[in-house]
C-alpha cells in the first residue's frame, strides 16, 4: 500500500493552521446516513433497539459521542455535502445551488468513481446526481415529488435516468441497498465513493418485508408506530448487509465506512434506553436531541473500540473525506469544516471547540442560531444552557460561574462574526426546480 502526505485544516478560534495527516492512497468510502435517525436510536449508544451490524462497526472502529447534525433533513443534506453552514448556501427546503462544489466532486477530482443511491430531495431534476458529481445513481424523491409515491412497499424511485415500474411486492430499502452493492462490486478493482442516505427510518411507520403484516399486501402501507423499532432493525440489516458485501469481497481492509443520521428521530417516537429512561426524538426541533446524531467510522488502521468525546458537526465531513481522498485544500474553498481525519488516526489534537447552527425550519422566513460546545449553548437571543445537565434546557444561566461568563463571552463573540442573514426563502421551489441545470 502506497502512501501520501496532504494536510487538512485545524479552524477551532483560530485558522489558517495546517497539520500533516498520512492518507492510504485511494482508500474506497462507503458514507451511510440513515433518515431521522437520532443517537438514542442506535444500540451501541444506549437504545434497547436491535443494530447489530452498527455495533459491529463501532467494535472495529470509532464511535464519536458528540456529532451534531441539522435539525432537518435538507439542511443536514447541504451542509454534509459542502462543508459550509446553513447561513452561506442554504436558500429552500428540497434544494441545493446547483453550482455548490460537493464531496462528490472531490472524488472525482481524486480519481475516483461516485455513485448515490436512496433519498435525493435536493432539486427536482433528474439532471442535477450529475451534476453535482455523481456517476450513477438510484434515487427516491428525485424528479418526482414524494406525493406521487413513496420509498418503501411500491417504491416510485429512478435508476441512472429511467423512472423504474413500481411493484407493490418490492421494499424499496433493498432496492436501494442492492444497486449500491452491485455498483461496488462493479467496480470493486478501482477506488470508489459511495454515498448512502437511506429512506428508513423516517415516517409513514410502515410494516418492513421482514414483518408478519408484509404477508398481507393491504398491509404494507398501514402506519403504526409499532413498527419503528422493526424499521432500525431493517436499517441496520442493510448496514449488514453492506458490511458482509466489503468483507466476502475482499474490500474490507481498503475501505473506510462512516455511518451517521442526517438530524433527530421525530418527535413521535419515544426510544427506551438501555438504563431504564426514555428519549423522545427531537426533529425539526433546536434543542439536543433535534441534532445530536450517531457517528461511527470503521476502517484500514483505525484503532478498534475507541470513543471519541470531542464534537464533530456536519460540516466536517467534506474536509474529512477530502483528506480521505488525498486531496490538499485548494485555497478556494473557504470551508466551514475541521477534518476529524486525524482523530482517526489517533490526533486527540485536532477537534473542534465549537459548533455554529444555523437553521432555517421547513417553509419558514425565519432562522435560528446558536453556537454549543460539548456541553453548553448560546442562543442568538441570548439564552444560554448547560446542555449537558439540563438537556431539555430548562434552565436558562442568567449568571454563571466566573468560568461559565467567560465561555459565554467567548461563544458571543463567534455569533458576532456571522453576519445577518438575507437570503430566506427569496425564491418559490416550483421556481428553482423549473431553473434550467447548467
Amino acid at each position: 500500500m502506497m502512501f501520501k502526505t496532504i494536510f487538512t485544516s485545524s479552524l477551532l478560534f483560530t485558522s489558517g493552521m495546517y497539520l500533516a495527516a498520512v492518507v492510504p492512497e485511494k482508500m474506497n468510502v462507503v458514507l451511510i446516513m440513515a433518515d431521522d435517525v437520532g443517537f438514542e436510536c442506535i444500540n451501541a449508544y444506549g437504545s434497547t433497539y436491535s443494530t447489530p451490524a452498527i455495533n459491529r462497526m463501532a467494535q472495529q472502529g470509532i464511535l464519536f459521542q458528540n456529532c451534531h447534525s441539522q435539525p432537518l433533513s435538507t439542511p443536514s443534506r447541504v451542509q454534509i455535502m459542502t462543508g459550509m453552514y446553513n447561513n452561506r448556501n442554504y436558500t429552500q427546503f428540497g434544494y441545493l445551488d446547483p453550482k455548490q462544489k460537493t464531496f462528490a466532486h472531490l472524488a472525482k477530482e481524486a480519481g475516483y468513481t461516485t455513485c448515490i443511491a436512496g433519498k435525493w430531495q435536493l432539486g427536482a431534476d433528474s439532471r442535477l446526481p450529475g451534476v453535482f458529481g455523481f456517476d450513477s445513481y438510484c434515487l427516491w424523491q428525485l424528479s418526482q415529488s414524494r406525493d406521487k409515491g413513496e420509498r418503501y412497499a411500491n417504491v416510485l424511485y429512478e435508476e441512472d435516468g429511467e423512472i423504474k415500474p413500481r411493484d407493490m411486492d418490492v421494499y424499496g430499502p433493498d432496492v436501494f441497498a442492492d444497486y449500491l452493492i452491485g455498483f461496488m462490486k462493479k467496480n470493486k478493482d478501482k477506488p470508489f465513493f459511495a454515498y448512502y442516505p437511506m429512506v428508513l427510518s423516517h415516517d409513514p411507520f410502515f410494516p418492513t418485508s421482514d414483518s408478519e403484516e408484509w404477508q398481507e399486501s393491504s398491509l404494507r402501507e398501514k402506519e403504526n408506530l409499532k413498527h419503528f423499532p422493526g424499521m432500525i432493525a431493517y436499517m441496520d440489516k442493510n448496514v449488514g448487509k453492506i458490511l458482509d458485501f466489503l468483507e466476502k469481497e475482499g474490500l474490507k481492509e481498503n475501505t473506510l465506512v462512516i455511518f451517521t443520521g442526517d438530524n433527530g428521530t421525530s418527535t413521535r417516537i419515544v426510544t427506551p434506553m438501555q438504563d431504564g429512561h426514555q428519549i423522545r426524538g427531537g426533529k425539526k426541533g433546536t434543542k439536543t436531541y433535534a441534532t445530536h446524531v450517531p457517528l461511527i467510522v470503521c476502517g484500514p488502521r483505525i484503532t478498534k473500540g475507541k470513543t471519541i468525546e470531542s464534537l464533530v458537526d456536519f460540516s466536517d465531513f467534506y474536509p474529512t473525506l477530502r483528506d480521505v481522498f488525498g486531496l490538499a485544500p485548494d485555497g478556494k474553498e473557504n470551508l466551514d469544516g475541521i477534518s476529524f481525519y486525524p482523530q482517526l488516526r489517533g490526533d486527540r489534537s485536532t477537534g473542534r471547540e465549537w459548533s455554529f447552527c444555523h437553521y432555517q425550519n421547513q417553509n419558514s422566513p425565519d432562522y435560528t442560531r446558536f453556537v454549543q460546545t460539548v456541553e453548553y449553548k448560546l442562543y442568538l437571543d441570548g439564552r444560554f444552557y448547560n446542555k449537558k445537565k439540563d438537556v431539555d434546557e430548562n434552565i436558562d444561566i442568567q449568571k454563571g460561574t466566573p468560568e461559565e461568563e467567560r465561555l459565554r463571552k467567548k461563544l458571543q463573540s463567534v455569533l458576532d462574526q456571522y453576519p445577518v442573514w438575507g437570503i430566506g426563502m427569496l425564491t418559490k421551489a416550483s421556481a428553482l426546480f423549473s431553473t434550467p441545470v447548467m
